[in-house]
Formats: structure tokens, sequence, C-alpha cells
């Protein structure tokens, strides 16, 4: 019976030895499996990118990248002042900016800027002061100068854009 116990003791004793010895393997296989989670976490936060590239072709960056339109050359013109439409007492001072295809275009607009004034002109002297002063209403402005303007171009897309840069109201 003693012989018993001593082995029982002793069995006893192997287990609580491997115990710490199992806590301590499993606590460093937990640290190890942090440490590659947080080592391949920040390689992608910096590298992710190139490394996307590099394996599957353009980064999502990339593609937005060459999908925006590059800003053509801008002809700003001299600020317009005319009469608002049915009421001879207040007039409105308008700046614009016409952006343009490319700069050969631009040439030729700055030697038509006489009849763009007038085209120009002829469009917002017909709006009364609420189409002006209402901001919903200008995207409809802007394109009835759009239309109006590039019925004096060869091409229909050598207009890009029209920006109103300032309006003034008395």
């Amino acid at each position: 019976m003693a012989g018993e116990r001593m082995e029982q003791e002793e069995v006893a004793a192997e287990e609580q030895s491997e115990e710490p010895k199992k806590k301590g393997k499993k606590l460093i296989l937990l640290l190890v499996f942090v440490a590659l989670s947080l080592g391949a976490g920040g390689t992608y936060f910096f590298f992710g990118d190139n490394i996307m590239q590099q394996f599957f072709g353009a980064a999502p960056e990339a593609v937005e990248k060459k999908e925006r339109k590059k800003v053509g050359p801008i002809l700003s013109l001299e600020p317009f002042l005319f009469n608002i439409s049915g009421n001879s007492s207040k007039f409105a001072k308008v700046t614009l900016g016409i952006e343009l295809k490319d700069a050969k275009i631009l040439e030729e607009a700055k030697k038509m800027v006489p009849m763009v004034r007038d085209r120009v002109l002829s469009v917002l002297g017909s709006k009364g002061p609420e189409m002006l002063m209402d901001v919903a209403s200008r995207n409809t402005i802007k394109e009835e100068l759009g239309n109006a303007l590039k019925a004096l171009f060869k091409d229909q897309g050598d207009i890009t854009a029209i920006y109103i840069t300032d309006i003034i109201i008395q």
C-alpha cells in the first residue's frame, strides 16, 4: 500500500510539473500568433497597395486616378454687368470661367471674346432676380450658357464646363 501511495504521489507530482509546462507552451504559442498577426496587419497597412498591384494588377486608387478628368485651360472673362429682366432698377454682376478642351481651343476662344460676351449677356439678361439668386437654378443657367456658347465653336466638345465664379445682385 505504501508503494501504491508513493506511485500516486509521484504521478501527481509529474502531472503538476507538466501542467505549468503546458500552460507555458500555450502562452508562448498565443504570443507568437499575436505577433505574427500584428506583423501581417502592419505589413498590409503600409505595403498592401503595392502588394495588391504586383500580384493582382492595378490598385483601386490607381484606377480612380486614371479615371479623374484633367482640368483643361480656363478662359476667364471680365465681369458681366447687366440689367435684370423685368426690373429696370436692378442689375447684376456675374463673373464666368469657361473650361476648354485644350490650349489650341483657348487661343481660338480668345479671338471670339466679343461673340462669347454677346451670347452670355443674351442668356443672363433674360433671367429674373429669383433665378439668379437661387443656387439650385445655377446648373440650369450653366447648361443654357453652355448650349449657347457651343454653337460658336466647331466641335460641341470644345467647351467642357462653365463656372460661375461670382454673382452680385444690386
